[in-house]
């Protein structure tokens, strides 16, 4: 049982992270979209990856191109922060079930404007384009990023820290799982309007399949290791191991209102604003390593690295570096790192020092070969050595924030567990924001 629902969490987390690197994977698309028409002499033929690349490294990207990847972290990155402020505050009023079905509806609302938009020709208003396509990713991660990654975050929260762990590696997985099937678009047609709808497709059939998953999840029974704190914790009624649902298990513990507990005895009422700070300051150090290393890595990915070009006369490699030296590395050493985390501890102080190490790899990655740049040289023109640099950013990322989360949540009460998932969740896209910020003056500067 435990297994299914390790599996279970995992699938839920990579959906709900899956929409956010379908707008960040979906780079030939956008790219053609916001090209430069001027330059179009057969408009037949212009939907070809590999002559879009041509285009792109024969005259500099237009601003709309170079800036999307950094723009789209920074709009992303606010949406999730207002998600997951409302995600926070409403967890003690509103069911785990009820912000995640919002969450799903919301991105499925999304995707089929966004669908529809690969089907309409904007060459004459590409700013309308790229304006509309900012409001549908902001939907997107409002409501998969801000509302559904902290409501699974909160609810793992509640169990062992191997589910936790489940989060994160979905999380991760999300990013491969689209990085590969970016690739795998390319691979089927050369058509970039093809290869966004068939990708956006799947973004949205992944999202009803994450729907189906969250309600096969709550109706699983919890793993025998925290069975016996249910039938304590609930009314201390008799139950059969098999009557308590994971969903039940959301609502244990009562909501944050003080009012309700003044005519019960011998209950210690806790104001709802200390049982926030009392979170905070029980995690802080654990939630300074997230904020650093998500600074960091949002300054660095996927806006800078997805301007790096490669120097080789390969043309296949052209094609395809981006997709896999930036987006399918970055995402497989993720995953790497946070596979790693549970089975390698490492004490707080030097997490944190890892996190403050990180900054490092920032200015190493854009003395690479980055392309527009207007004030600075490429003092790295080396593929090999952008590859090492994707390789220790991406480890370094997921074996750090999964050690972290997991120190995090364990050192919070059972009965606060899942509103300290939410407050993580809160910090952690906050953290992601001022990193994509930091993202788009680095890309001005270089």
């Amino acid at each position: 049982m435990s297994v299914k629902i390790f599996i279970a969490f995992t699938i839920v987390s990579i959906s709900s992270m899956f929409p956010n690197n379908a707008f960040m994977n979906a780079h030939e698309y956008f790219y053609y979209k916001l090209r430069n028409v001027t330059h179009d002499e057969d408009p037949d033929n212009t939907t070809n990856t590999w002559l879009i690349k041509q285009l792109v490294s024969e005259s500099a990207p237009t601003e709309l191109q170079a800036n999307f990847e950094a723009y789209l972290t920074v709009y992303g990155s606010i949406a999730c922060v207002l998600g997951s402020i409302l995600n926070v505050f409403a967890t003690k009023s509103l069911s785990n079930s009820t912000r995640m079905v919002w969450g799903h509806i919301l991105v499925v609302v999304c995707f089929i404007p966004t669908i529809a938009l690969t089907m309409m020709n904007f060459d004459d208003d590409q700013t309308l384009f790229f304006n509309l396509s900012m409001g549908l990713i902001s939907i997107a991660c409002f409501g998969s990023l801000g509302m559904m990654a902290g409501g699974v975050m909160g609810l793992s929260a509640l169990f062992p820290s191997k589910y936790t762990q489940a989060v994160m590696v979905g999380q991760s997985f999300a990013g491969v799982l689209a990085a590969l099937m970016s690739i795998l678009c390319q691979a089927v047609t050369s058509n970039v309007i093809l290869n966004g709808q068939m990708y956006f497709g799947f973004s949205l059939l992944m999202c009803f399949v994450s729907l189906a998953t969250y309600y096969y999840l709550t109706t699983l029974t919890p793993p025998i290791e925290i069975v016996d704190d249910i039938n304590r914790l609930i009314d201390n009624e008799e139950r059969d191991e098999n009557e308590v649902s994971i969903e039940a298990q959301a609502a244990l513990f009562p909501p944050i209102d003080t009012d309700s507990l003044d005519n019960q005895e011998g209950v210690v009422v806790v104001p709802k604003w200390t049982m926030y700070t009392d979170i905070v300051k029980k995690s802080a150090i654990d939630l300074t390593t997230i904020s650093v290393v998500l600074i960091v890595t949002l300054a660095a990915y996927p806006g800078l690295t997805s301007l790096v070009h490669s120097t080789s006369r390969n043309h296949t490699w052209n094609s395809y570096f981006s997709a896999v030296a930036s987006f399918l590395l970055y995402n497989v050493g993720d995953l790497i790192g946070r596979s790693c985390a549970n089975s390698i501890r490492m004490p707080r102080k030097y997490l944190l020092a890892i996190a403050f190490l990180r900054f490092s790899l920032i200015p190493l990655i854009a003395m690479c070969n980055v392309a527009p740049r207007a004030h600075t040289h490429a003092m790295i023109p080396y593929d090999g050595v952008f590859v090492l640099l994707v390789i220790l950013l991406s480890i370094s990322h997921g074996f750090c924030i999964t050690n972290a989360t997991i120190g995090a949540t364990t050192s919070i009460e059972k009965e606060s567990r899942e509103l300290a998932g939410s407050i993580i969740s809160l910090i952690g896209v906050t953290a992601a924001m001022m990193g994509g910020v930091l993202g788009v003056l680095i890309i001005k500067l270089v």
